[in-house]
């Protein structure tokens, strides 16, 4: 039985890829966390942007190779939508363009937008609950509060002072700060230090914090009823 759950086409594991990919949802998460914890320590140096630069494109890359792999269509699709990310993001490094421009936000937020998409559909669509699927669950999660950060980022440069910064001697980043919102925003766990004015900027935190608390509810619910259905072992 359980043999032919793993042969069924809703259950296919994030790390059975064919050819050279072979990338699961446990190392995304990992890639993901790693990213989180280092951003604020390098940031701060003179060649820390490059190092945040190099973490994302680990990320984004274990993302698609992590959704993309045995499918084609999912992996070309991907990489569409990660090459110009990945051009845009390096070129300030170059010194060809300025960095923070809203093409290149706009760019990161659709291939986030698009991984964090299949990741969802694998969830749901998974017969059984194992590592695999626990991992993508909590990458989803982590990606949705990247994704907002970025929508926060091009925001704030499409609409000027869309955010008021009660602490103005911060040394971080824009985007960094950005992060630090999202994050509070999608836990509910906001301090305060960050206030959206603009509309826009209103309009998207009360849909992050609506979407954090939804998805918990959706995910938990989703993963007890996979867990109940498995059949009992022999």
């Amino acid at each position: 039985m359980a043999e032919a759950e793993k042969r069924s086409p809703a259950y296919v594991r994030l790390d059975t890829v064919r050819g050279v990919f072979r990338f699961s949802g446990r190392q995304l998460l990992i890639t993901l966390i790693v990213l989180f914890v280092v951003f604020p320590f390098v940031e701060p140096y003179a060649w820390g942007n490059a190092a945040v630069s190099l973490l994302f494109t680990l990320v984004m890359l274990s993302a698609l190779l992590a959704v993309g792999g045995g499918k084609h269509r999912v992996l070309i699709t991907g990489l569409v939508l990660l090459v110009p990310a990945l051009v845009l993001r390096w070129l300030p490094h170059l010194g060809l363009m300025d960095g923070g421009q809203p093409v290149s936000l706009a760019s990161y937020g659709l291939f986030v937008g698009y991984v964090t998409f299949q990741l969802v559909l694998y969830v749901l669509r998974a017969a059984r609950v194992d590592a695999e699927v626990l991992s993508a669950g909590v990458s989803i999660y982590l990606l949705i509060g990247w994704l907002w950060a970025l929508l926060y980022s091009f925001c704030n440069l499409v609409v000027p002072e869309s955010f008021h910064f009660l602490n103005t001697e911060t040394h971080s980043s824009p985007l960094y700060e950005m992060f630090y919102f999202s994050f509070g925003t999608l836990t509910t766990a906001g301090y305060g230090d960050i206030v959206p004015v603009s509309g826009p900027a209103r309009m998207l935190s009360s849909m992050e914090s609506v979407l954090g608390v939804l998805y918990l509810a959706v995910l938990v619910s989703r993963l007890v009823s996979a867990y109940g259905s498995r059949p009992p072992a022999k």
